[in-house]
């Protein structure tokens, strides 16, 4: 897969924002998240939909670019933060593996982690959650777990509810596979 510099050397990401635009609460309007994005020096920022996927242009590594979008967005819209930060090559891959077929009334999902060990256990929890006989399903992924759930399960299946668990909350944020491709059609 080729990597995406731009000319200056420097390389596109994608930061995902957790727990934002969803019920009343952390309510952030795109053009002030592009812009406090702007303002912690990221370049050719743009955002998808509006539940917290940035796209931008960077020379830092994702963890550093990690700490300083979790300083900048914690500052302006005064809440705790949480941003997993990847590679633009490495969400590419993780769609392009994406194990499951996708069927009618599903939805299928990417689970990131920023932890190896973590995404172990939510791995196995989520596994051992899935409902035997169910087309929902949990593969493992390079930094991630992929996973399957019929539609209106979401929220209120067992494996669900592993993703949900306040032990993972920092580390765990989930993505359509359509919304990633929206993602990655930004270049």
């Amino acid at each position: 897969m080729a990597d995406h510099h731009t000319d200056s050397g420097t390389h596109r990401a994608v930061a995902l924002l957790r727990g934002i635009n969803v019920g009343k609460g952390n309510r952030i309007a795109m053009a002030d998240l592009r812009s406090v994005t702007e303002h912690a020096g990221c370049t050719a920022v743009a955002t998808v939909l509006a539940s917290g996927n940035v796209v931008v242009t960077d020379p830092r590594a994702p963890a550093d670019l990690r700490q300083a979008l979790e300083s900048a967005y914690s500052a302006a819209f005064g809440y705790d933060a949480v941003v997993q930060v990847l590679t633009r090559d490495a969400v590419a891959a993780a769609v392009d593996a994406y194990p499951f077929e996708t069927l009618d009334e599903h939805h299928d999902y990417l689970v990131f982690s920023d932890s190896e060990e973590v995404t172990a256990r939510v791995l196995s929890d989520m596994t051992d959650a899935v409902r035997p006989g169910t087309t929902e399903s949990v593969a493992a992924g390079p930094g991630c777990v992929y996973w399957r759930v019929s539609r209106g399960d979401s929220l209120g299946s067992t494996a669900a509810k592993v993703t949900a668990a306040r032990e993972y909350a920092r580390h765990l944020t989930t993505r359509n596979l359509k919304t990633l491709h929206k993602i990655l059609a930004l270049g």
